[in-house]
């Protein structure tokens, strides 16, 4: 490919990368109001846990002091074939707290992936109207069941929470608050995309839906053999069949994940995020379009860069490398102030050049290949449909 036509592409890919950007600033501006204290409808928060003996005792201390009423929720842990102490934890919760209850998971969902399986499981045996999500491995404040109801008293079918990784109080490793500031910037995009009534992503470990919803989209069937997706490919069934979504920014419902993944464990993360994208570009094509631009962006600026050294015409490149790190830096700093985490801004230009190759080698290894995650391999790429052939985009219409 000639450094004119890479030039030419890297201008189109700045533009959009830039014009997602201010719109994603305009959405952070704005802010969602909580809704009046009003009913209480009963909650169930599912958890699905493997292995998590050394975090699940703090998540459900949090869960069990809750400021919601007691006799108004339950907390549902569906054992995802663990093989340490986590059910022992469950249990002495169960015995203490009767809102916690255990769940062993069935063969009723053995065709779904990964979390799909145990939270299909409990997501059926739930009483609650309003089902909330969070991971085994996260910390929730007392007042987050509460919070997130408020949310859903203005309306909403869906709401997606925002999570960080550990909180601003944490003392962290150079690898954590890149991890840290990575994480803030998705939230951060998602959080004002959501705000502009385009909801693009969401994170299961602050994720809340009423069961009616889950129900009327057949639950996971359409998504169940994605190796990842229970949260950001649900969310885009739930847009799809017409649901009101709201972000909540309230730091009353704040969650933070107290595991930081070591290298090899982030690099397995964002693999299987990345998985997801053959499926989004029939669940979502604009959202899949500004994920291929994100791909694209970063693969273009160091092609760019290479070629225009050999030719002595870096100047294009380096100065969309420079707008693109603006249009960064607008967002997430933005996205610190909000969610209270100015103390990861000293990252951004460490994260503003690694993820640059990051990004490139997690879209094609995403994409292709295989990845292990919970002692369990998955395919990274190839996804089959809930009907038992390859994916078909058929499957996920909505009615």
């Amino acid at each position: 490919m000639s450094t004119s036509l890479i030039h030419a592409f890297l201008l189109i890919s700045t533009a959009i990368y830039l014009g997602a950007a201010l719109a994603f600033l305009v959405g952070l501006r704005r802010r969602p109001r909580p809704g009046p204290a009003g009913s209480r409808p009963f909650v169930s928060v599912v958890i699905a846990a493997r292995n998590e003996a050394g975090f699940i005792g703090d998540c459900l201390e949090g869960l069990a002091r809750q400021t919601y009423p007691a006799d108004r929720y339950e907390v549902l842990v569906v054992d995802d074939g663990s093989t340490d102490g986590t059910m022992q934890v469950v249990t002495r919760f169960a015995t203490a707290y009767p809102i916690v209850r255990c769940i062993e998971a069935t063969d009723a969902f053995r065709h779904m992936a990964a979390k799909k399986r145990p939270l299909s499981e409990g997501i059926r045996a739930a009483r609650g109207r309003i089902i909330l999500t969070t991971d085994a491995d996260c910390s929730v404040p007392a007042t987050w069941i509460s919070g997130v109801v408020s949310q859903l008293e203005t309306g909403a079918d869906v709401v997606i929470g925002f999570s960080q990784v550990r909180t601003a109080a944490d003392r962290l490793t150079p690898v954590e608050r890149l991890q840290a500031f990575d994480f803030l910037a998705l939230m951060s995009a998602s959080a004002g995309a959501a705000n502009l009534g385009v909801p693009l992503a969401a994170s299961g470990q602050n994720f809340a839906y009423r069961k009616a919803l889950f129900d009327r989209v057949n639950g996971f069937e359409a998504i169940a053999h994605c190796p990842s997706g229970d949260d950001v490919l649900l969310l885009q069934l739930f847009r799809r069949a017409g649901a009101r979504i709201a972000f909540s920014d309230h730091p009353h419902t704040f969650v933070s994940t107290r595991r930081a993944e070591s290298i090899a464990g982030f690099w397995t993360q964002r693999r299987r995020w990345a998985s997801n994208a053959r499926i989004m570009a029939s669940l979502n094509p604009v959202f899949f379009a500004y994920l291929a631009n994100v791909f694209l962006i970063n693969l273009l600026i160091p092609s760019g860069i290479i070629l225009g050294a050999v030719e002595t015409a870096v100047g294009l490149p380096l100065s969309c490398l420079a707008v693109k790190a603006l249009a960064d830096l607008g967002v997430v700093w933005r996205g610190t102030r909000r969610f209270g985490r100015t103390d990861l801004l000293p990252v951004l230009p460490v994260w503003v050049l690694l993820q640059i190759p990051y990004t490139v080698l997690v879209g094609l290894f995403g994409t292709f290949g295989r990845f292990v995650w919970k002692g369990r391999t998955h395919p990274a790429g190839r996804v089959r449909s809930s009907t038992g052939g390859f994916f078909s985009g058929s499957v996920f219409r909505v009615r």
